[in-house]
């Protein structure tokens, strides 16, 4: 099954994002290849697809979502984080910041993993592949859910 995997690299402004239940991502070079690739991925992104964060200073996974809109491509968001940041869109957060499951938890509990895959592999948490697809087993949403959902 499909997941959209958001990483951020401070735990602060994933509390922004639940609490304003948005999410957008980090502006790249205008008008290069990558910004464009990004914005295509972006447009394919359904109303009712799954996520979750990344805390890249944790190194966990936490705050199960499902979208709530598609992405603004022209929109910017200056107040819910210190920078600005672009393509934003709405979340239904199904938990909160305070449960978070690290790499080595992930890698013991879900059955994805059973083969030894490494962890950037099953989640692509780098920012370049933003609003790009994981692909995860509904047991491992299941285990997610039960672990971070609150």
């Amino acid at each position: 099954m499909d997941i959209y995997v958001f990483a951020s690299s401070t735990l602060t402004n994933i509390w922004a994002g639940v609490g304003s239940k948005t999410w957008a991502v980090s502006r790249m070079e205008a008008g290069s290849p990558q910004e464009k690739g990004r914005r295509t991925k972006a447009r394919k992104m359904p109303v009712g697809a799954l996520g979750i964060l990344y805390s890249s200073e944790d190194k966990a996974l936490t705050v199960p979502f499902i979208v709530h809109s598609k992405p603004d491509e022209n929109a910017e968001v200056a107040h819910i984080w210190p920078e600005k940041w672009v393509l934003p869109f709405r979340i239904k957060p199904l938990g909160n910041p305070h449960a978070r499951m690290t790499i080595e938890q992930a890698k013991a509990k879900l059955p994805s993993f059973k083969n030894g895959q490494p962890f950037n592999n099953l989640f692509r948490v780098r920012a370049d592949f933003a609003f790009q697809t994981s692909q995860i087993l509904p047991d491992d949403w299941a285990i997610l859910i039960e672990e971070l959902a609150n």
